[in-house]
């Protein structure tokens, strides 16, 4: 039999097939595998194929005893996987050792930066910082809402323009 005439006979049941593969094994790659596997059983047996009225059950049901074939494979083998295995090899999220260092830097120039602030700007950035709403922030200074507003915004252009040129300085010069 020529490959053209399997491919023929197999062809308008590849989309079903991989559907059903793919609800089947949840992933792509491993669906793209079971179909491959199933196609070269279909054709090994590609006298039942050519005699059948309806392939695509049986396409079917070979995929699904081929699925059913690799869960018990897997379940069987000596070599298992723990979580232990799995954390083992995994990367922490916790940060290197270059993170930690940019961010205590960062925190440092932050720091510098905000302390070269005047203290009325300091104070309203500070509890601002820590949740406060205008509206409280408004009753804790007696001061209204836009004013409030105006005053925030200023602290955080001078915060960012003090940033900035921290930012420009090289990095060991802030290291005493």
């Amino acid at each position: 039999m020529a490959h053209s005439e399997f491919a023929a006979l197999l062809s308008p049941h590849l989309t079903a097939l991989f559907r059903s593969a793919f609800r089947l094994t949840g992933n792509r790659a491993d669906a793209e595998d079971l179909v491959q596997e199933v196609s070269l059983r279909a054709y090994t047996h590609v006298g039942t194929l050519r005699t059948l009225d309806q392939p695509r059950s049986w396409l079917l049901k070979i995929a699904y005893r081929v699925f059913v074939d690799g869960v018990r494979r897997r379940t069987r083998s000596p070599v298992r996987t723990t979580d232990e295995d799995f954390d083992v090899t995994r990367r922490s999220d916790d940060p290197g050792p270059e993170d930690a260092a940019e961010g205590a830097l960062t925190e440092r120039r932050l720091f510098a930066a905000f302390l070269k602030l005047d203290k009325d700007q300091r104070a309203l950035l500070a509890l601002h910082a820590e949740g406060y709403s205008l509206a409280e922030l408004h009753s804790m200074t007696d001061l209204s809402t836009d004013v409030l507003k105006a005053r925030l915004y200023r602290a955080r252009v001078r915060l960012g323009k003090l940033l900035a040129t921290e930012h420009a300085t090289p990095l060991l010069a802030l290291e005493k």
